[in-house]
């Protein structure tokens, strides 16, 4: 009985042994497909194209952003779930993935089919307006908005990718049911340019959504969803001076289906680790404001991180009573 037990230990050390040198020996041998399941133009693409450049020249092989649009990000996780977990598909996800699941609009259970490996920024959202559509109503600050907005109910809109994700909560948290005219967007290039020629009169997104249109003056920052003023917008008020229990922003993460190849998943982790440092990434998170907020390291801290946001996410719904499907570990 010792021999058999001391030659299944043996067994499990060599299968352990050969686990990691599989890990480190992976290469990969044609190119990767990273889903990106929001359009061109906005936060989620602009956010995943610089760091596939840099993954593209670290890893020798080509990375490809594939944008799959609709249902909020469905369309594209559903496109990313039915590839197979060979180590050569990625899904780029946020939150709003989480409450999509948790809306029951997925054909599967996201939790048990995806694991977030690393994140790459977490945004900071914010409420950004109109200028000429400002002007035109004598708004100012988000004071003046929320004044103007109880007088004309349903006549100011408000622009967001996804309306039923982490933007539409944040915001519903910061207008405390004001009366105000959702129209969801597909395309973040599309809402940009509806703002700047006046056609929608507010946007809920990241900094980096909207920075060249507010460096250029056609749009304005009226509130910052954050704990405290952002260094790159400093006159903007945050909810957090305000009293405001609103600070969501979406973080940008790489998913990897379940089953996907642990040495796919580490050698993609490790690359993305070491793009970091890169001058051109660090220029990147400081002009779109991701410098303002850290991210949790991978492993058993980013796992953490995220069951946390379930978590939380899970309870918002519930108390919303728009939670349709749960989980037991989240209760």
């Amino acid at each position: 009985m010792k021999k058999i037990v001391a030659l299944f230990l043996t067994l499990i050390m060599v299968l352990g042994i050969c686990a990691v040198a599989s890990a480190e020996d992976w290469k990969f041998e044609r190119g990767i497909t990273i889903v990106c399941p929001w359009g061109l133009g906005g936060g989620a693409d602009g956010t995943i194209r610089p760091m596939a450049t840099l993954l593209q020249n670290k890893l020798g092989v080509p990375v490809d952003v594939r944008n799959e649009t609709g249902g909020s990000g469905v369309t594209g996780a559903t496109f990313a779930y039915k590839e197979p977990a060979d180590g050569y598909t990625f899904l780029l996800g946020t939150q709003s993935l989480y409450i999509q699941d948790m809306l029951d609009n997925m054909d599967f259970n996201f939790k048990d089919e995806f694991e977030c490996e690393d994140i790459l920024v977490h945004s900071i959202n914010m409420l950004a307006a109109s200028k000429n559509q400002m002007e035109k109503y004598g708004i100012t600050n988000f004071s003046e908005l929320k004044e103007y907005a109880a007088a004309h109910p349903y006549e100011v809109s408000v622009a967001m990718l996804t309306a039923t994700g982490v933007d539409g909560m944040c915001f519903e948290i910061a207008t405390d049911g004001l009366a105000l005219n959702p129209v969801t967007y597909d395309d973040g290039s599309a809402i940009n340019s509806d703002m700047a020629g006046g056609h929608v009169d507010l946007a809920v997104g990241g900094y980096d959504d909207m920075s060249g249109l507010i460096e250029s003056g056609d749009i304005i920052p009226l509130l910052i969803f954050c704990e405290h003023r952002i260094d790159i917008a400093p006159d903007c008020e945050c909810t957090a001076e305000l009293g405001i229990d609103s600070y969501a922003g979406p973080w940008r993460a790489i998913f990897a289906k379940k089953g996907t190849p642990q040495g796919a998943i580490d050698a993609l982790i490790a690359a993305i680790e070491e793009c970091r440092e890169d001058a051109t990434w660090q220029e990147f998170l400081k002009n779109a404001a991701y410098d303002q907020r850290t991210v949790p390291a991978p492993g058993e801290e980013l796992q953490a991180f995220c069951l946390s946001e379930y978590k939380d996410l899970r309870d918002y719904m519930f108390e919303q009573e728009t939670l349709e499907k749960d989980y037991d570990d989240l209760k």
